[in-house]
C-alpha cells in the first residue's frame, strides 16, 4: 500500500503538487479556527444555543450563496474565485479576534461563510482541471484532503496551546484567531503566485470497461432533463453527508468538554490525533476502491460508520470514547471522500460548476438543519442523542445510495468511457 501511496504523489502533475502543498497552510489555519471558535464564544458568555444559531447561520449562508457563486465564477474564473475566498477567510478571522458582541460575531461568521462559499465552489473543479486523467482526479482529491486533514490536526493541536503561549485580551483565544488568519492569507497569496492560469482540458478516461459492463447495461446518453435529475440525486446524497457532519463535527469540542470534563489541552490533543486518522482514511481510500470497487466500499463504509457512531452514544469511560472517536475519523473521512470524488468524477466537465453549486447548497442545507438542531440538543445536556441521530441519518443515506444513486452512478461512469 505504501508503494501505491508513493506512486500517487510521484505521478501527479506539477500544478497539482503545488496546489496540494499550499493546502497545508489552509489546513493549519482551519484547524486552529475549528478548535477555538466555540471555546472563544463560550468564554465571551454565549450560550450553547447561541453557538448553534451562529453555526447554522454560517451553513445557511453558504447554501444560499453557492448557486450565485457559480455564475460569478463563470465571469472571474475558478482560480480568482479560490484566492478571493481565502482572502475573505483571512479578513473574517481578523474580525473574530476583535468581535465581542453577538452582532459583530455574526458579521464575522457571514464573511467567513462568504469566503468558504468561494473556496468550496472552486477548489475541487480547479484541481480537477489541472489533472490530465480521470485516475489523477481521484488521486488528487484523496491527497488534497489527506494533506488538509493532517494539517488540520496539526492546527488543532497548536490551537490548544496558542492561548497559553499567546493569551489574548478579550479572551485567551483572541490572538489564536490572528495566527489562523495569517495562515489562510499566506496560503491565498502563494496560490495566486504559484498556480497557473486555468484552461479547459479533456480528461482521459481510464476505467475498467469490462468490469463496469458487468454491472450496468449500456444505454444511450441521457437527455438534458435526465442529466439534471441525475445531479439532483447526487445532491440528495450530499445533503445526507452535510446532515451527518452538522450533528457532530462542529460540537465535538463542546461534547468533550462537558460530557467528559476534558481541559483545552486534552481536547486539542485528541482532536489533533484524530486528524492523523483522517489523513490515513484519505490516503487509503483510493487504494481500497481500486481493489474492492466503489459499490463494495460504499457498503462497508456506511455499515462501519453506523456501528461506530451508535456505540459512541453509550455510557463509557473517556478513554474508550476517544478510541471510538479516532476510528470513526478514518471511516467518516473515507466515506465522505469517496462520495465527493465519485460524484464529481461522474459529472461531465461542462456540468461541474453547476453541480458544485448544487452540492454546496445541499451540504449546507443538511449542515444548517443539523447544526441548529444539535445546538438545542446540547443545550439540554443530551450528549448521547446526536450520535444516535447520526447513526439513523447514515442508514437513511445508505438507502438513498442503494435505491436511487448506485445504478445511475455506474451508468454515468460507463457513458464516459
Amino acid at each position: 500500500m505504501w508503494t501505491y501511496t508513493a506512486n500517487l504523489f510521484r505521478d501527479l502533475s506539477p500544478s497539482v503538487r503545488r496546489f496540494i502543498a499550499t493546502e497545508s497552510l489552509f489546513g493549519i489555519g482551519a484547524g486552529i479556527f475549528n478548535l477555538i471558535l466555540n471555546l472563544h464564544l463560550l468564554e465571551l458568555g454565549f450560550s450553547k444555543g447561541d453557538i448553534g444559531q451562529i453555526t447554522s447561520l454560517g451553513a445557511l449562508t453558504i447554501g444560499l450563496l453557492s448557486l450565485p457563486a457559480g455564475f460569478v465564477m463563470k465571469r472571474i474564473g475558478r482560480k480568482t474565485m479560490l484566492i478571493a475566498g481565502m482572502l475573505l477567510a483571512f479578513l473574517s478571522l481578523t474580525l473574530f479576534g476583535f468581535a465581542t458582541s453577538f452582532g459583530a460575531v455574526t458579521v464575522a461568521q457571514l464573511i467567513w461563510s462568504l469566503g468558504v462559499t468561494a473556496i468550496v465552489n472552486s477548489e475541487i473543479q480547479l484541481i480537477f482541471q489541472y489533472c490530465s486523467t480521470k485516475k489523477e482526479e481521484t488521486s488528487a482529491y484523496s491527497l488534497l484532503f489527506a494533506i488538509f486533514t493532517l494539517c488540520t490536526g496539526i492546527g488543532t493541536w497548536v490551537g490548544g496551546y496558542l492561548p497559553v503561549w499567546l493569551p489574548g485580551h478579550t479572551t485567551l483565544y483572541q490572538y489564536a484567531f490572528f495566527v489562523a488568519g495569517a495562515c489562510l492569507g499566506l496560503s491565498g497569496v502563494l496560490r495566486g503566485v504559484l498556480l497557473p492560469a486555468t484552461s479547459a482540458r479533456t480528461t482521459v478516461v481510464e476505467l475498467d470497461e469490462e468490469n463496469v459492463k458487468k454491472q450496468v447495461k449500456v444505454e444511450d446518453r441521457p437527455k438534458k432533463g435526465q442529466s439534471i435529475y441525475f445531479l439532483l440525486l447526487l445532491s440528495l446524497l450530499i445533503f445526507n453527508s452535510g446532515f451527518t457532519f452538522g450533528l457532530l463535527s462542529p460540537f465535538l469540542n463542546v461534547i468533550l468538554k462537558f460530557r467528559f470534563g476534558m481541559d483545552d489541552g486534552s481536547i486539542s490533543g485528541l482532536l489533533a490525533l484524530s486528524g492523523i486518522f483522517f489523513f490515513v482514511g484519505s490516503i487509503v481510500m483510493p487504494y481500497v476502491v481500486e481493489r474492492w470497487g466503489s459499490r463494495n466500499t460504499f457498503l462497508f463504509l456506511f455499515l462501519y460508520n453506523m456501528v461506530v457512531v451508535a456505540l459512541m452514544a453509550l455510557a463509557m469511560p473517556s478513554s474508550m470514547f476517544a478510541i471510538l472517536l479516532l476510528i470513526r475519523g478514518t471511516g467518516f473521512t473515507m466515506l465522505n471522500n469517496l462520495m465527493d470524488s465519485e460524484c464529481m468524477s461522474a459529472v461531465a466537465e461542462e456540468d461541474r460548476n453547476l453541480f458544485a453549486g448544487m452540492r454546496t447548497v445541499s451540504r449546507s442545507m443538511g449542515n444548517t438543519i443539523a447544526s441548529f438542531w444539535a445546538g438545542y440538543i446540547l443545550a439540554g445536556n443530551h450528549y448521547s442523542l446526536p450520535f444516535l441521530l447520526t447513526a439513523a441519518a447514515l442508514l437513511a443515506g445508505f438507502m438513498v445510495y442503494a435505491w436511487f444513486v448506485q445504478g445511475k452512478l455506474d451508468r454515468r461512469l460507463l457513458e464516459q468511457i
